[in-house]
């Protein structure tokens, strides 16, 4: 659940920042066109930043965590159970997770529904033709308005003087098909219900189309008697998010935006401005995902360890027993640290071949086909020998301002490539049982959390 209001804490953030980059470097240019494809970006970009990776180069330090073996955990279980600091903790994510989701139903509920009440208008208007473009004459007391490819008027303005204009403002919103744009603001906004500058942004973009929509009639008639037509066709707005409609509270704007001059040249360099604001979010918020750069020195002296416990697992530099090669893997399994500090836990089982001699000969993740060896009663066995019983315990701290999240899963490839590596170092296995055969071993990597 942290993970949850983390992920909307940063989507909040870049939401405001590219919405008041708009509002400062884009909003009194006449360049609608572009001013349209960065609104409808915005919010699609904030849900997307947080969730960017971004590698990030990290030396690798030798792991300091307690390695227990056979003997320590009889637990069978993966199963890691993280205690909060107290239980009203865990009440309060859960309510403020309860509140969110309630949230996001009604936003979704208020969509739904604005969408049927405006789909029930265009069921019952009629079609016809009207100044030459088709339209749907509702009996309601409306004005015109643009429901997703279809105009629709109320038969109360027919008779309006400025009717064609009206109906030349309807046309460059179904050119334009701005009803894209107001879908996408309505539906993702749902998921951003607490957050101002969603409406904001909402009230920007409907005001940009507008202005898009006034540039367009105005190329072809008369500017003055197209802001009267506006002024008189002004009346109560309808709450239907899903459609465009001529009037306006943004009348004022409209018009002043209609007088005011094209935009400047230096108009290129705000959107150039764009781009460093861009680099600080993803650089701010995105997710940073180490890699891991292993120095010679330490490449060398972590060889010098493994050769030491190889060593110290038998005198002969052989594994003489099952027990023993237990003993080998709890000395010599190392907690990854990258896995340790995002929380990767989990299991990992892996195949590994012994030849006559006792030899390793290979490792692999699945199963070899056509192993077959037989049973000292002379019977075929295709199973290999199973080996289920190694426990590695990393303990790790938790600092209060930034908890571990636990991420238990069966692929992580850390945890693959740390028991890769300690398999490939076996000394001779020296037992009978297993010389000629194929083992498969089953590490199960838990971490245990200090709270700081």
């Amino acid at each position: 659940m942290e993970a949850l209001f983390i992920y909307l804490l940063k989507l909040s953030i870049s939401t405001i920042v590219l919405y008041l980059s708009y509002h400062f470097l884009l909003k009194r240019y006449k360049q609608f066109s572009f001013n349209r494809i960065y609104l409808l970006l915005v919010l699609p970009l904030s849900h997307i930043i947080p969730l960017i990776q971004i590698p990030v180069k990290e030396d690798l330090s030798t792991s300091t965590v307690h390695i227990s073996g056979i003997n320590s955990i009889t637990s069978s279980s993966s199963e890691i159970i993280q205690q909060t600091s107290d239980d009203e903790t865990f009440n309060w994510l859960f309510l403020l997770t309860l509140i969110y989701s309630i949230g996001i139903i009604i936003g979704l509920a208020r969509f739904v529904l604005s969408y049927f009440q405006a789909y029930k208008i265009y069921k019952a208007a009629e079609k016809n033709q009207v100044e030459g473009q088709t339209v749907y004459l509702s009996e309601k007391n409306i004005r015109a308005f643009t429901f997703i490819n279809k105009i629709i008027i109320g038969k109360n303005i027919l008779h309006h003087p400025d009717l064609k204009m009206v109906i030349d403002h309807e046309k460059v919103h179904l050119r334009e098909k701005h009803f894209i744009d107001l879908f996408m603001i309505e539906l993702l906004s749902a998921f951003q219900w607490y957050n101002p500058a969603t409406y904001l942004l909402n009230k920007a973009i409907r005001l940009n189309l507008e202005y898009q929509v006034d540039a367009k009639v105005v190329e072809k008639s008369n500017m003055r008697k197209y802001q009267m037509a506006l002024i008189s066709m002004v009346s109560d707005r309808m709450a239907l998010p899903q459609f465009t409609e001529l009037n306006s509270n943004n009348l004022k704007n409209r018009i002043l935006m209609m007088k005011s001059p094209n935009t400047s040249k230096f108009s290129k360099l705000r959107k150039i401005g764009l781009l460093p604001i861009f680099l600080i979010l993803l650089a701010g918020l995105s997710e940073k995902t180490p890699t891991i750069e292993k120095s010679d020195s330490l490449e060398k002296d972590s060889m010098a360890t493994e050769t030491k416990l190889v060593k110290e697992n038998s005198s002969n530099n052989e594994i003489t027993t099952i027990d023993e090669m237990t003993r080998y893997f709890s000395k010599s399994l190392r907690y990854p640290e990258e896995a340790r500090k995002f929380g990767q836990v989990g299991s990992v089982t892996l195949y590994f071949k012994i030849n006559n001699n006792g030899e390793l000969t290979g490792v692999y993740e699945v199963q070899p086909s056509g192993d077959v060896y037989y049973l000292p009663d002379g019977n075929l066995k295709r199973d290999p020998f199973k080996r289920n019983d190694i426990v590695i315990v990393g303990f790790v701290s938790n600092p209060l301002e930034k908890p571990i999240q636990i991420n238990e899963s069966n692929q992580h490839p850390r945890l693959y490539e740390e028991c890769k590596r300690v398999i490939k170092d076996l000394p001779i296995l020296n037992i009978e049982k297993l010389k000629g055969k194929t083992v498969e071993i089953e590490f199960r990597f838990k971490l245990k959390i200090d709270k700081l």
